[in-house]
């Protein structure tokens, strides 16, 4: 189970990533946003469930993941298999279709 801060850090990630709630997966549930004093126990446990639930099946994507998607794993263990003239054909090209 995550700690409170991570807790909280992946609740604000999961309601920035679904604007005006549009499926949320609290969108049946009391959301954290309201009063705290009218939710109950077993209320805050689904919360916390469907955080960590929400969390494990939406990682967050960092540069690094975003860099080996579309310059491969080869290009990050090793950066002079980097080109200039190779990243400014790459992002010229739509890079799903390259080898």
């Amino acid at each position: 189970m995550m700690d409170a801060l991570e807790f909280l850090k992946e609740h604000r990630r999961m309601c920035d990533s679904h604007l005006n709630c549009d499926g949320c997966p609290l969108m049946n549930a009391p959301c954290l946003s309201s009063d705290w004093s009218e939710i109950s126990d077993k209320a805050l446990r689904d919360i916390v469930l469907a955080v960590t639930l929400w969390s494990k099946d939406n990682p967050p994507v960092t540069n690094e993941m975003k860099f080996r998607e579309v310059f491969g794993d080869n290009a990050v263990n090793s950066v002079l298999a980097v080109h200039m003239s190779d990243i400014k054909r790459w992002l010229a090209e739509p890079y799903k279709e390259r080898e």
